[in-house]
């Protein structure tokens, strides 16, 4: 029977954290599906890590919490090394990555190397969302696709995919999945697309960069996608 690692790369989130693991643990459950979940905390300051350690008495975590910020790449990377299942499930845990959609993917699992969601409609802020739009057309300039939703945080593959794809994992900083998508291009990768349902925050806020900080990080991004597009 295939086996599930959910990796859920974690800064501040002592809100939603519980919500996220109790509903992904019943459904999985329910649905009689082996798993683990790969909780990659990064120096969380509010409570987050002794949460973990009450979680850890009810749900099957492997709990890889850093003092050290690594950042969210850091995290997912650490997740995706440390996860022991043979499929790994990379989703966010602010509550806006739920199970509703989970069965189709696991369904179609075996048709295709990796599968991304397509958050429709999509519950960000409107300004997150212009950003990725004008960010998309610069994607598809460098990685010809048909991919719809390149930064979705919602991806579905076997364990050794994503460890091919490891050497191409460190040049989006901030746009750690826009810089997945590119690496599964040059590695050609098959990408099936599936539409989820997506929430809002389940703490009600909104995380978006200030406007001050936004030239940079613009910036770094396109920087890293074009050197990731000539990289060897």
């Amino acid at each position: 029977m295939s086996s599930l690692s959910i990796v859920l790369p974690t800064h501040n989130e002592v809100k939603s954290l519980g919500y996220v693991i109790s509903n992904w643990s019943d459904f999985l459950s329910k649905n009689r599906i082996n798993f683990e979940i790969v909780v990659c905390e990064d120096g969380s300051t509010d409570g987050t890590k002794e949460l973990i350690l009450d979680l850890m008495k009810k749900y099957p975590i492997n709990n890889q919490s850093s003092n050290q910020r690594r950042g969210y790449g850091g995290g997912v990377l650490a997740g995706i090394n440390a996860s022991k299942n043979e499929y790994i499930l990379c989703i966010d845990s602010d509550g806006q990555c739920m199970p509703d959609s989970f069965l189709e993917f696991w369904k179609q699992k075996e048709k295709s190397d990796v599968i991304i969601g397509i958050r429709k409609p999509r519950r960000d802020p409107m300004l997150r969302q212009i950003y990725s739009n004008l960010f998309l057309m610069l994607h598809r300039l460098l990685f010809p696709s048909n991919i719809k939703d390149p930064s979705c945080p919602y991806i579905l593959a076997k364990k050794k995919i994503y460890m091919q794809l490891v050497e191409y994992l460190s040049f989006m900083r901030e746009g750690f999945w826009w810089g997945y998508v590119g690496a599964c291009k040059k590695k050609n990768m098959s990408i099936n697309q599936i539409i989820i349902k997506h929430y809002e925050r389940y703490d009600g806020s909104s995380v978006v960069y200030k406007l001050s900080k936004m030239p940079n990080i613009i910036l770094r991004n396109i920087i890293g996608l074009v050197k990731l597009r000539f990289a060897k």
